[in-house]
C-alpha cells in the first residue's frame, strides 16, 4: 500500500511540532510539511496535492466546504481539523476532527481510520484497472455468450486457463452471473450492444 502524504497546516508551534512527532508513528504516512503562515496554506496545497490535510480552522481563508472544493478538483484529499473548540464538530463539515486535549492513541486511531477508508476506496476503483488484458478479451467472449470450449477453441488455449480467468475475472469484479459480466463489458466498452445475442 502507498504511503499516505500528510500536510499539517497549524499556527502554534507546539501543537505542529506534537502532531509531526505522533504520526511518524504510522508506519505508512509521510508529512510533506508544516505550514505555519495561512497565507501559503493554498498554494503549498495545490503545488503538494496531500492525501489528508490536518489544519486548524483558523489557518483556513474560507469554510471548510470551499478549502475542499477547491482541492478536490485536483486529488481526492481528506480534511481533519484540530481545535481547542470542543463544538468544532457541529461547526465545520469535515472527514475528521480532532481536539487539541486528545491522547496520541485518539491521534493516531483516527488517522487509521482515514488511511484505511482512503485505501478501500482505492482499492474499489482500480478494480476496473485489475483485469488483465487477457482477462478483458475472455470477459468478451464470455459476455458474447460464448461457452468455455468455444472461448478456448477461439483463443487457443486450455479449457482449464478459460475457468482459472473467469474465477479472477469474477473475484476481481465481484459479479458472478453471466448478464452481470455482460453488462459490465458493455458500460466499460469492451463489447458493444449490437453485438450481444
Amino acid at each position: 500500500m502507498p504511503r499516505t502524504s500528510i500536510l499539517i497546516a497549524e499556527n502554534i508551534c507546539l501543537i505542529r511540532k506534537g502532531l509531526r512527532s505522533v504520526i511518524q508513528k504510522l508506519g505508512n504516512a509521510e508529512i510533506l510539511q508544516s505550514i505555519s503562515n495561512k497565507e501559503e496554506l493554498y498554494d503549498i496545497a495545490n503545488r503538494l496535492k496531500p492525501d489528508v490535510l490536518i489544519a486548524n480552522p483558523n489557518m483556513l481563508n474560507s469554510t471548510s466546504e470551499d478549502l475542499k472544493r477547491h482541492f478536490l478538483n485536483a486529488k481526492k484529499m481528506s480534511l481533519v481539523l484540530i481545535s481547542d473548540d470542543e463544538s468544532i464538530d457541529t461547526k465545520y463539515k469535515a472527514d475528521a476532527f480532532l481536539h487539541y486535549n486528545d491522547n496520541q492513541n485518539k491521534i493516531l486511531t483516527t488517522l487509521e481510520e482515514i488511511i484505511d477508508r482512503k485505501a478501500k476506496k482505492e482499492s474499489n476503483n482500480k478494480s476496473n484497472e485489475t483485469l488483465s488484458a487477457r482477462e478483458q478479451n475472455i470477459l468478451k467472449h464470455i459476455a458474447l455468450g460464448l461457452t468455455n470450449k468455444e472461448i478456448a477453441d477461439q483463443l487457443f488455449i486450455s479449457i482449464h486457463t478459460v475457468v482459472t480467468h473467469r474465477k479472477n475475472i469474477t473475484q476481481k469484479l465481484g459479479i458472478k452471473s453471466v448478464s452481470g459480466l455482460t453488462v459490465y463489458a458493455i458500460l466499460n466498452n469492451l463489447i458493444s450492444m449490437d453485438e450481444v445475442k
